[in-house]
């Protein structure tokens, strides 16, 4: 009997010790570029946030990393080869042809609004400028996604340009020392409606885009074993308070179907 006890106790110390490596390994990539912040600076908080996913998931382990840069997310996704991408989305839209068996799981749905579809903004100092237009964003934004995804049908000739500052873009188009105009993503959109410094004044908003999609979560990868699990997991944070404050850090409401 005393030797059924020990090999028992030996069986039940051996599965809680190795048990966590039977936990699938799942890499998760956070994209968004132009967005703030860089990848060092927003581990803690994407390790916390997939820790606590993980926790309700009984057979996957998720770890990930965010980039800001459109060379930056197609390198990890080449290297690492993540299963899952939550993703902008002009991110998506510039670069989906590049990755075929990739396909739409679910929507963000992020603060302030928690739906799954947004608008950008087209902001000017008066009347158009005559003549090619210079569209600053802090998104790399082709001319295609600005006219065809956006709808922006009051741009004619411009020449869009990426900038890493666009609050400071945008002061320096209402004092007159830049010439052109400026695309606020639905977040800037919102900080700049808040300023009230007094060169905003000089400014308008002169056009609103088409709703387009919020940010995509894409499964690049086979589906992790619990997917069903992992889905709802995603689907049921909105109603979970114990993980609020972390989606708040993440701009988020939570997840819903695309």
């Amino acid at each position: 009997m005393k030797q059924k006890i020990l090999s028992l106790t030996l069986f039940l110390a051996l599965f809680i010790i190795t048990g966590p490596a039977f936990a699938a390994a799942h890499n998760v990539i956070f994209w968004y570029p132009g967005e703030a912040g860089t990848t060092v600076e927003a581990q803690p908080i994407l390790d916390e946030f997939l820790e606590y996913v993980s926790g309700k998931l009984k057979t996957s382990k998720l770890s990930g990393k965010y980039f800001n840069t459109t060379d930056g997310g197609i390198s990890f996704i080449s290297g690492s080869k993540p299963t899952i991408g939550i993703i902008s989305y002009s991110a998506w839209e510039s670069t989906k042809t590049k990755f075929p068996n990739a396909v739409v799981w679910l929507a963000t749905n992020p603060l302030p609004h928690g739906q799954k579809q947004e608008t950008y903004e087209l902001v000017s100092k008066g009347p158009l400028p005559a003549g090619s237009v210079a569209v600053y964003s802090s998104e790399p934004l082709s001319a295609e996604f600005i006219k065809d995804k956006l709808g922006f049908a009051v741009l004619k000739e411009f020449k869009a340009q990426q900038t890493p500052q666009i609050l400071s873009k945008l002061k320096s188009i209402a004092e007159g020392t830049t010439s052109g105009v400026a695309i606020l993503s639905p977040t800037e959109a919102v900080t700049f409606a808040k300023m009230s410094a007094q060169w905003t004044k000089s400014l308008r908003v002169i056009a609103k885009s088409k709703p387009v999609p919020t940010a995509r979560v894409v499964l690049f990868g086979s589906l992790p074993s619990d997917a069903t699990n992992l889905r709802q997991v995603l689907l049921d944070l909105r109603n979970d308070p114990e993980v609020k404050d972390i989606l708040t850090e993440l701009r988020l409401v939570g997840f819903s179907e695309p």
